[in-house]
């Protein structure tokens, strides 16, 4: 996993101001959605991670070299190709959700997502609340 500096805690304005400025009037709309979606499940506020990243919480984790770092509990990337969605470094018995998602491919941490109308946003829903349980169980986790 790669790590990147997380900007300092920016208030939702920032965050709204990263998703009003979107070119793609699909990964708009859909970043306005996954706002919704995830204000409802984390109760945590959005940060800007990196450049392009949005993020709720944080949780430190250690690479096999010793180094340690960070990185959000949950959040999404409105990237190019597909609206990726970030949901556990562990990805534990997630198998029901993802088996009605519908549409996705998914990686190490997270799934690729090519567009939100063709998934099951209960079952994303049920994916991210899976998630944050999972990474604050084995992770020292905060909100900001």
């Amino acid at each position: 996993m790669t790590f990147v500096e997380p900007v300092a805690a920016a208030s939702k304005s920032r965050v709204e101001r990263y998703i009003s400025n979107l070119d793609d009037p699909q990964r708009k709309a859909e970043s306005e959605e996954l706002l919704a979606l995830f204000a409802r499940v984390t109760d945590l506020p959005a940060m800007i991670w990196g450049t392009h990243k949005v993020g709720y919480g944080r949780y430190a984790y250690t690479l096999d070299g010793g180094r340690s770092s960070e990185f959000m509990i949950a959040g999404f990337e409105p990237a190019k190709k597909h609206m990726i969605v970030y949901l556990s470094p562990d990805f534990e018995d997630f198998t029901a959700p993802l088996e009605i998602l519908g549409k996705h491919d998914k990686g190490k941490s997270c799934i690729f997502i090519k567009a939100l109308k063709d998934v099951n946003l209960a079952a994303l829903e049920e994916l991210v609340r899976l998630g944050m349980a999972s990474t604050e169980k084995n992770y020292k986790t905060s909100e900001t």
